[in-house]
C-alpha cells in the first residue's frame, strides 16, 4: 500500500518513516504547512525535510508556501483559544491534504501530526473521519510516538543534524513559547536566590560551569545536584570527588527531566 501523507515538519517524520517502514507501507510526502512564521522559519523547516527526503528517496508533491492562506482561515476563529486555533490549523492542513490525495488518486492518507506528542489524537481522528466522509478518501491511523519513538527519533535527528524547531509554527505559538521560556526562567531565577547567597545570574546557562571553581560544592551537598537544572549550563567539569559522592558519571547524567553533559576531571 502507498499512502499519501501529510508532512507537518522533520522531526514528525522521522517518527511516521520508522513506524511505516515497519509494515512496508510507502508514502508520498505533502509538506503543507503555510502557518509558519516568520517568514525565514519557513525554509529552516523545509530544507530538515528536504534533507531527510535525500536520504530516503521518498516521492514529494510539492505546493507552495502561503502564511496568507493560513491567517485567513483562523480570521473568524479564536486565535487566543489553543485548542480552537490548533483545531482549526489542524483541519485547515489535513483537508488540503484529502483534496491533493483525491487529485491525484490515492486511496489512503495520513499525516504526521500523529507523531507530536502535543497535538490529541483525538481531535486528529475526529477531523480525519470528517474528511473522509466528505472526499472519501481512507484515513491510515497509526500512533507514530509509541514505544519510546519520539526518544529514538530525536536521538537519530541529532545525529543527522537535522533542524528541530522549538515552537509549533505560527506567530502565536512563538509568542506563547516565548512567554513560557520567560516564566521558566524566572521560576529558575525565584529557586536560586532562595538557595544561594551570591550573584549567580552570570552562570545562568553558562556554556562551562566548573565545580568548585565556579560554585562551590557545599550548595550541592546541601540542596542536592538539582540546583543544577536551575543554572542549566551547556557543559558541566566537576572534580572526580565531589562527583563521586553525587554518583555522578563522565557523560551524559539525567537531572530530573533534564539531562547534563558532564566531564570529570
Amino acid at each position: 500500500m502507498k499512502i499519501f501523507l501529510h508532512v507537518c515538519c522533520a522531526p514528525d517524520l522521522i517518527l511516521a518513516h520508522n513506524k511505516l517502514r515497519e509494515k512496508n507501507i510507502e508514502y508520498t510526502a505533502f509538506f503543507y504547512n503555510p502557518n509558519i512564521f516568520p517568514l525565514d522559519e519557513y525554509p529552516k523547516r523545509y530544507d530538515a525535510f528536504l534533507k531527510l527526503k535525500d536520504m530516503w528517496n521518498f516521492e514529494e508533491i510539492k505546493t507552495e508556501y502561503n502564511h496568507n492562506d493560513f491567517l485567513e482561515n483562523i480570521r473568524n476563529n479564536d486565535i487566543k483559544d489553543l485548542k480552537k486555533r490548533c483545531y482549526a490549523c489542524m483541519y485547515f492542513r489535513m483537508k488540503k491534504a484529502v483534496i491533493k490525495a483525491k487529485e491525484l488518486g490515492y486511496t489512503h492518507f495520513s499525516t504526521t501530526l500523529l507523531s507530536s506528542p502535543r497535538k490529541s489524537h483525538d481531535d486528529i481522528k475526529k477531523i480525519a473521519d470528517e474528511l473522509s466522509n466528505e472526499y472519501g478518501v481512507k484515513f491510515y491511523y497509526e500512533n507514530f510516538r509509541s514505544n519510546n519513538a519520539i526518544s529514538e527519533g530525536a536521538k537519530f535527528g541529532k545525529a543527522h543534524n537535522i533542524y528541530r524547531q522549538v515552537y509549533c509554527g505560527c506567530e502565536f505559538s512563538l509568542k506563547e513559547a516565548e512567554d513560557l521560556r520567560i516564566k521558566s526562567f524566572e521560576k529558575r531565577k525565584k529557586r536560586l536566590f532562595e538557595k544561594l547567597n551570591f550573584n549567580f545570574e552570570h552562570l545562568l546557562n553558562k556554556d562551562l560551569l566548573r565545580i568548585p571553581e565556579d560554585l562551590y560544592p557545599k550548595y550541592l551537598y546541601k540542596y542536592g545536584i538539582d540546583i543544577l537544572k536551575d543554572l542549566k549550563p551547556k557543559i558541566i567539569l566537576i572534580r572526580k570527588d565531589i562527583a563521586k559522592d553525587f554518583n555522578i558519571k563522565n557523560g551524559r547524567n539525567k537531572i530530573g527531566n533534564w539531562k547534563a553533559k558532564i566531564i570529570i576531571v
